[in-house]
């Protein structure tokens, strides 16, 4: 009996776990997180050190899809983000070395400095 119910517990753990990706180097592909009360996802391309693409940001105001254009030297990370009929935004973020996250920060156009942490999809 006490093997089942940690043979449960195991599988309902595994069942459970999203699968991380392992560290990157660069920006390429889709990226998105959710954090404090701010939606952000990204699909950028990068040639050198050169990042363009498409952005979305959500809140309780609304969903704002937009375009990006920024700079990524490793580990750093700086984006422009521009919706029209608003003041650009900014993101600027980390790359982990752990996993393909980055530790960032939106702000501007009536955002202030929030901690918005995105992932790799």
């Amino acid at each position: 009996m006490r093997r089942l119910c940690l043979l449960a517990l195991a599988a309902g753990l595994i069942g459970c776990h999203d699968t991380l990706l392992g560290p990157v180097q660069t920006v390429d592909g889709n990226w998105s997180g959710v954090q404090n009360g701010y939606s952000l996802g990204f699909t950028v391309a990068q040639s050198d050190t050169l990042v363009s693409g498409s952005a979305t940001i959500a809140s309780l105001g609304g969903t704002f899809v937009g375009t990006t254009s920024g700079t990524f030297k490793y580990p750093n990370l700086t984006l422009l983000i521009h919706i029209q009929g608003f003041e650009d935004a900014t993101y600027t973020g980390t790359m982990s070395t752990s996993e393909a996250k980055i530790f960032g920060t939106l702000g501007g156009s009536g955002i202030s400095n929030v901690e918005v942490d995105v992932r790799k999809k």
